[in-house]
């Protein structure tokens, strides 16, 4: 492993499972700590010789891709399966199921909401349904952002391909690309940074915009575009506004968007019709990928292969995929508004009534004064 600058570069011989540090000292005064480790490997299986693809079990919670594992030999954890995310991570809750780990470290943790400086553990056990990562790096994430114990990255299967069944709601782990990929609609997968996106076309009359999309299976909602994409192709444009929304994630601030509704989104070749799209609004500090993220209420009503081994994605419409999507705004229907009128005048009604019974009445003396 050779490292280049315009100064000088550096070479090492470095061998599976083994931690190099050094530091690199710059005009013998400013340095720079290092450390290479090639500690993190395939997966194995436990207790078996088996060959061919590995099944595991998946769920949708609270909008999100979901499986249960096991760190460090801890009770089953509910871990949140983030094609965003480069890395794995524990919330509060992981611990008081028994996921201990020793902090060594810290890493600059950037995602929807900022960066944060976070402790780290270096060297895990996860295990998956059979399937266990025995030196696998964790941060550790200080306050319970989200009703799951857990995040594991895409990472966990680089090399491999894999298979996202939303029909049978299970996760299929390929060392190649599976036969049944030819009866998919092919569409590139490049990365952007390290994650990996794909081209959305988003359509509105005769115009149309395209870009690269984050796959984000830990995303709630349809799509967010950021600030970038929307000023560079003139969003919302003549896009019906629904209302506003707000994102979250793993940094301190939150994303203020406005919801607009796209007549027509295409993914691969497929079109989706009247698509709730938050675009976000202006402000500093957001971590907003290149174009935005793609969330689960598109993503799931495909059936995905992920080659992450060439870089290529292929999708499929399955049964959820007719379903109309969901309009959530802070906007209030007008029917809902209206029986709360309704409900509030009978109140009044009723108090000024009840009111009217209890009045005493008048000395027929005093009528005809």
């Amino acid at each position: 492993m050779t490292f280049i600058s315009d100064v000088d570069s550096l070479s090492f011989d470095v061998l599976p499972g083994c931690t190099y540090d050094f530091t690199v000292l710059l005009g013998g005064r400013d340095s720079c700590r290092t450390r290479i480790s090639t500690m993190m490997q395939a997966y194995g299986r436990l207790g078996s010789h088996a060959v061919g693809p590995d099944t595991i079990p998946i769920s949708i919670t609270k909008g999100k891709l979901n499986l249960v594992g096991t760190v460090n030999g801890s009770g089953p954890l509910n871990l949140i399966f983030d094609t965003g995310a480069e890395g794995c991570a524990l919330y509060p809750s992981a611990q008081g199921k028994g996921a201990e780990f020793q902090l060594d470290g810290t890493t600059l943790n950037s995602g929807t909401g900022g960066t944060t400086q976070r402790r780290t553990a270096s060297d895990n056990r996860l295990e998956i349904a059979g399937l266990r990562w025995d030196h696998e790096p964790f941060i550790a994430v200080e306050r319970q952002a989200d009703r799951a114990d857990g995040i594991v990255g895409w990472p966990l299967f680089l090399g491999k391909v894999v298979e996202l069944d939303y029909d049978r709601m299970i996760m299929v782990v390929y060392d190649e690309l599976p036969a049944k990929a030819a009866g998919y609609a092919r569409t590139a997968m490049p990365y952007v940074g390290p994650l990996t996106a794909v081209e959305v076309v988003l359509v509105a009359g005769e115009k149309r915009e395209g870009g690269l999309f984050i796959l984000d299976t830990a995303g709630t909602g349809a799509m967010n575009v950021n600030q970038a994409f929307s000023a560079a192709h003139g969003l919302p444009g003549a896009m019906r506004v629904l209302g506003k929304s707000a994102s979250r994630g793993v940094g301190s601030g939150v994303i203020r968007n406005e919801v607009v509704l796209v007549p027509e989104l295409v993914i691969a070749g497929f079109s989706l019709p009247d698509v709730p799209v938050h675009l976000e609004l202006p402000a500093t500090g957001n971590q907003a990928p290149p174009g935005g993220v793609l969330c689960m209420e598109v993503l799931a009503r495909f059936n995905t292969i992920l080659d992450y081994r060439r870089q290529e994605a292929y999708f499929r419409p399955n049964s959820r995929f007719d379903v109309p999507f969901g309009r959530r705004t802070r906007d209030v229907p007008w029917p809902v508004v209206f029986g709360v009128v309704l409900s509030i005048v009978a109140v009044i009604m009723g108090v000024a009534l009840t009111r009217a019974r209890r009045r005493p009445p008048a000395d027929p003396s005093t009528r005809a004064r």
